[in-house]
């Protein structure tokens, strides 16, 4: 349950800090005293998206601090949007938030009551009263993966003209590229060798006139440095360090006794073949034309060649792949049907243990003529594969079963669907009907309430109030309520009050004694506005 709540520049409150007690707590106070913002940051605290301009103005984040039996959560929203969240003073993902501290407080308010007039979430009301939540996931995953085999199969059965046409591309292309066989490297290695090729005339006019400049002319190169050796030679005696100059002249002259053998080599070798000019200037052609249909380059190309030789392989044991994937769906068809069958048995027996329930506890609430009904159909489909009774059905991720909830508020009355003939008032109880039911199976401790008396007045709200205080027996029960039938029954009375201070904003919440709450509950059925300080 929770113990208490701390809140820091949140929205129009500077700083409150609140002890919450067990039992039923009401909530009143002015609208837009700031009531409702007391259970919103209960919800903030426990992962549920907030918006940066909920930061009170002016201030660079807002603290929401709650500590709960076992557990201390903080969330920091920074008026930059971003959030942080705590548990127990260590770090935690807002995820992680969500996913650990989901039982920990039901909400009920105008989402809950839009919830249960959409018929889509019926069959998740029904499934939590049958406690089979785990067979739901597992009938989930099995259709998801009987979606996901049967668009694999969908994508092999190609029309056999259409998948011929294309294995004949697929061979065309791959046969193209084998023709060529180029290899990662090549193209690297031929583009030098045809520059090279296109410019022989320059690199062995180049290549002669170093060997005449070295060996050839007069006075050559190595004529100079054989003067400067004899020069150096000849002044040794008068200094020895000249020694080591005329040391590396002799290692420049077998350099250039190596140069020159190159030079010559090269020279005699360096010969233009048209001939392979032209082979040459073929085979980057090929590269080119292959570059530009298959991708850019000559990798891409390869990496072409892989996806046809696996795309043909397909096409080619199509029919073996077609027939594994058929055994695979039937596979998980039948695992399907089963559970799914096994679901529908046990939603048809808790639909009914569920509607009387509920009928019971509409009773309870003034509504003593009410026929609440579970109607559970099923939709045949010749191309179903869930059979029951030698008839097909056709199926959804949950199983076989449409569930809707009818209701009649008049005796005599037929049923109907809910969404067509239930005011809020109704709508109000309903909700209360069904937390109570499911009270015994929620794990959830702490149950908070907004606006529950929608609509409602009298002997109806004389009777919520007992209702809540009975839930309030075996959870902590927080609600916000203008009724006074519902304060005079509560435990604990919460008064937020809202005033104005140098030009500023504040809320006050605190906790009412017996002659400030008889107050109160005298305003709320006068409808005066009384001052509790």
């Amino acid at each position: 349950m929770i113990k208490n709540l701390h809140i820091k520049n949140y929205a129009i409150i500077n700083e409150l800090n609140i002890d919450f007690k067990s039992g039923l707590t009401v909530i009143t106070g002015e609208t837009g005293s700031g009531k409702s913002i007391l259970l919103e940051s209960l919800a903030v605290s426990l992962g549920a998206k907030v918006n940066k301009e909920m930061v009170k103005s002016k201030e660079k984040r807002a603290v929401i601090n709650v500590s709960f039996s076992d557990r201390d959560i903080s969330r920091i929203i920074s008026n930059q949007g971003r959030s942080k969240s705590y548990q127990n003073d260590e770090p935690i993902s807002l995820n992680e938030l969500k996913k650990e501290n989901n039982t920990l407080i039901d909400f009920h308010g105008q989402h809950d009551q839009q919830l249960i007039l959409n018929n889509k979430s019926h069959i998740d009301y029904l499934d939590q009263y049958c406690q089979h939540q785990k067979d739901v996931d597992k009938l989930i995953s099995i259709h998801n993966e009987i979606i996901e085999l049967r668009n694999t199969l969908d994508s092999l059965k190609i029309e056999s003209k259409d998948k011929n046409d294309r294995l004949s591309l697929l061979e065309f292309q791959a046969n193209e590229i084998d023709l060529v066989n180029p290899s990662s490297n090549e193209e690297q290695v031929i583009q030098q060798k045809y520059s090279k090729l296109s410019n022989v005339k320059k690199i062995k006019e180049i290549l002669q006139n170093s060997k005449y400049s070295l060996y050839d002319c007069d006075p050559s190169i190595e004529q100079q440095i054989i003067q400067i050796q004899k020069k150096l030679i000849g002044i040794i005696d008068y200094d020895t360090n000249v020694s080591k100059i005329s040391e590396l002249l002799k290692e420049v002259m077998i350099q250039l006794d190596e140069a020159n053998s190159e030079l010559v080599l090269q020279i005699e070798d360096l010969d233009f073949d048209n001939e392979e000019m032209i082979i040459i200037a073929d085979r980057i052609n090929a590269f080119d034309i292959l570059k530009r249909k298959y991708g850019g380059t000559i990798e891409s190309v390869l990496d072409y060649r892989k996806k046809i030789q696996s795309e043909i392989l397909s096409l080619k044991t199509f029919d073996k792949s077609e027939n594994i994937l058929k055994s695979n769906i039937k596979t998980k068809e039948d695992a399907y049907s089963k559970i799914a069958i096994k679901i529908h048995k046990n939603r048809k027996v808790k639909s009914k243990e569920l509607s009387m329930s509920i009928e019971k506890k509409m009773s309870d609430l003034n509504m003593p003529n009410s026929k609440f009904d579970i109607k559970i159909d099923l939709l045949e489909n010749k191309d179903g594969f869930v059979k029951i009774n030698n008839k097909f059905y056709k199926e959804h991720n949950k199983g076989i079963d449409n569930v809707q909830f009818f209701l009649s508020t008049n005796s005599g009355e037929p049923v109907k669907p809910l969404s067509f003939i239930a005011s809020g008032g109704e709508i109000s109880r309903i909700m209360l009907s069904i937390k109570t039911v499911f009270q015994d199976l929620d794990p959830v401790e702490t149950l908070v309430f907004d606006e529950i008396d929608t609509g409602i007045s009298g002997v109806a709200a004389k009777k919520v109030s007992n209702h809540l205080l009975e839930l309030s027996k075996s959870k902590q029960v927080i609600c916000i309520t203008h009724l006074s039938q519902i304060v005079n029954q509560a435990n604990n009375h919460l008064h937020v009050s809202k005033y104005s201070e140098g030009g500023n904003t504040f809320v006050n919440v605190k906790y009412l004694n017996k002659n400030e709450r008889s107050k109160i509950i005298y305003s709320l059925f006068h409808g005066e506005q009384v001052a509790v300080t």
